[in-house]
């Protein structure tokens, strides 16, 4: 029994080693990313650390089940030298791997506010993209890989050894071996409840972190092996039943019918996503702070959303929500979903109807992030990528055309479209690494992150954009629209918290109708365009989208997003935060912008209805998507 003892007790220390490294990577985790964790006191942090390591004991677990049944099943052949490098060998490798992915969400965090799922690694192999930017990340981040090339360091110089000298080689007879047995049996039993994170009736899941720190801190709570594993255990889709059928429609339906003569307007939509630019950027919306004069001015004589949102934290989430309708209320991005090829309900397919020819432009690589396979099920015509741009000494050696050569480009193919035309482009400069060209170095203000010269350069190039259209023949005739994908890095509290981290611009600008004009300060979202068009232009049919037209002033005004296992619905004065099960933070918000007075408990009739508004959009959204009823053609 005492060799056996040894061995359990060297594979605890073992353990034990795995929860110290983990609890140092989370607490470079929360330094890397202290603005944003700045609400955190000295006292929650130490709650956060120790509620941390059941999280990090689950995943562990799960991922380290080879090297624990190898080092705690019964028998004298695990005394061997031999056997002991091979696990020496596997454990290194495999919490490697582990606490690398930790060290890699330090920062992509500070991107996304969420830990990484699983569909990162449908995503980042999406297009040539990962291969090309590994290098730039790695000049970038080289600290990080420092770090984690440390840890490794780590693992390997404090990784306990057995003491051959103490172990006895006789022979282990039949009656010690069932008592090893069953030993192992409770070892492993112990490390199952470990595993699933106590005898609660659920295993342990992404939203149990709530119950030790608000919404917006969940991430620190977290870790990134953690995430992965139960993203992947999410595939097996099933959508939530809140209400019977008759129960949901009477709360919410995305059906938007429309009562106007057909294509009354049969004016040109241009739709212009932004990469990255956070509402905090753009000084009109700022106070006059900001790195935006061309935004700035062109606002002035637009029709501008100031209580806009986005619908997710991803450029990969933004397109479906802004192009279709469908906000990110899944762990899996729509596009890189089983769900990617149903039929939907989206822009170009809609106006195609009309006689509308459309397009889609994007300076990137053919293939990054999948746009193209989108465009495709959306039902542009023409997909236009980096492929097709005639120019390739406009790349900026990272992710595809720099802004400012690639707009010249697009408004030049659109005055060989014929008329009316839907055609969208998506930016990119303003992504890291914020590269621009060299002869506009020190042209912009460098402000105080990363991301801000690169916005004055978008911004100029913006400029540049509708000057060269302006006299164009389809120009007067067209209505534009320019909206951000997703934020990014904040600075001020409002635009870190669980609120402004999806604050954007939707700005709508049309130079021949005075009727688009003025500043509206009614909830909007990223949902809330393509309905928009269509109430524009006069359509007369119905659309399954979960939005509503911002024309329209006899519609609930609502925002919808999703992230780390907590939806979030922004209506009237009130923004309500829900776990899919129940509500676990409601905040007046017009009162309350930081989102520090959680009234849940003082307003229950209020809660309620907001509760049955947000299970209902989310049923109805699941049973849609698991169903392929996202269109009504």
């Amino acid at each position: 029994m005492k060799n056996y003892l040894s061995h359990i007790t060297v594979f605890f220390y073992r353990f034990i080693l795995l929860i110290a490294l983990f609890t140092v990577s989370r607490i470079l985790f929360y330094a890397f990313n202290a603005n944003y964790f700045s609400d955190i006191d000295f006292f929650h942090l130490l709650k956060i650390l120790f509620a941390g390591i059941r999280f990090d004991i689950s995943a562990l677990y799960y991922f380290n089940i080879p090297f624990i049944v190898f080092s705690l099943v019964p028998g004298n052949f695990k005394n061997k030298n031999a056997y002991q490098k091979v696990l020496f060998i596997l454990f290194i490798v495999t919490n490697s791997i582990l606490l690398a992915f930790n060290f890699i969400d330090t920062k992509f965090f500070d991107f996304e506010h969420k830990r990484l799922t699983s569909d990162f690694f449908n995503s980042v192999w999406l297009g040539e993209d990962f291969i090309t930017l590994l290098p730039q990340f790695l000049k970038d981040y080289w600290y990080l890989l420092i770090l984690w090339i440390l840890s490794i360091f780590a693992l390997v110089k404090f990784y306990p050894k057995l003491n051959f000298n103490k172990l006895r080689s006789d022979k282990i007879s039949v009656k010690q071996y069932a008592i090893h047995f069953i030993v192992f049996l409770f070892l492993m039993g112990l490390g199952l409840l470990g595993g699933r994170g106590g005898f609660q009736l659920k295993p342990l899941r992404v939203i149990h972190a709530t119950k030790y720190t608000p919404a917006k801190n969940v991430a620190l709570i977290l870790n990134t092996p953690f995430t992965i594993m139960k993203s992947i255990d999410a595939e097996a889709f099933q959508p939530k039943k809140y209400f019977s059928k008759t129960e949901l429609d009477t709360i919410y339906s995305p059906v938007i019918s429309f009562n106007h003569k057909v294509n009354g307007h049969n004016q040109n939509i241009v739709l212009i996503i932004l990469e990255s630019f956070s509402r905090e950027y753009i000084g009109a919306l700022n106070n006059g702070f900001g790195y935006t004069p061309f935004l700035d001015s062109l606002i002035q004589e637009s029709l501008v959303f100031t209580h806009a949102f986005a619908n997710g934290k991803r450029s990969i989430e933004a397109m479906p929500s802004i192009i279709a309708g469908l906000p990110a209320l899944t762990d899996d991005a729509y596009i890189t979903s089983k769900f990617s090829v149903n039929k939907i309900n989206a822009i170009p397919n809609t106006l195609k109807k009309l006689g509308y020819y459309s397009a889609f432009f994007h300076g990137g690589k053919n293939g990054t992030m999948g746009f193209d396979q989108f465009a495709n099920v959306a039902g542009f015509d023409d997909y236009f990528g980096m492929d097709e741009y005639p120019d390739k000494n406009d790349y900026d050696g990272n992710w595809g055309i720099y802004d400012e050569p690639y707009l010249q480009y697009f408004g030049k193919k659109m005055t060989e479209f014929k008329q009316p035309f839907f055609a969208s482009v998506f930016t990119l400069t303003s992504h890291h690494p914020y590269e621009i060209p060299e002869k506009y170095k020190d042209k912009f203000i460098d402000g105080t992150l990363n991301i801000h010269e690169s916005i004055g350069y978008t911004d100029y190039s913006l400029n540049k954009f509708f000057e060269s259209v302006k006299n164009t023949e389809w120009y007067p005739n067209t209505l534009f629209i320019l909206v951000a994908d997703h934020t990014a890095q904040a600075e001020k509290p409002y635009y870190k918290s669980r609120l402004g981290n999806y604050a954007i611009p939707i700005i709508l600008f049309h130079p021949g109708d005075s009727t688009i004009r003025g500043k509206s300060d009614i909830i909007a979202q990223q949902s809330d365009i393509f309905p928009t068009i269509l109430d524009y232009l006069e359509y007369n049919d119905s659309i399954v989208c979960y939005g509503n037209s911002l024309l329209n002033d006899n519609t609930a005004r609502f925002s919808i997003n999703y992230i780390n296992g907590i939806y979030q619905l922004i209506q009237n004065d009130y923004l309500l935060q829900f776990d899919g099960n129940k509500s676990i933070a409601f905040y007046s918000y017009k009162n309350d912008s930081l989102l520090t007075q959680n009234i849940a408990g003082n307003d229950s009739a209020r809660l309620i209805h907001y509760e049955n508004k947000i299970k209902a959009i989310i049923q109805s959204y699941e049973t849609r998507l698991s169903s392929n009823k996202l269109s009504l053609d």
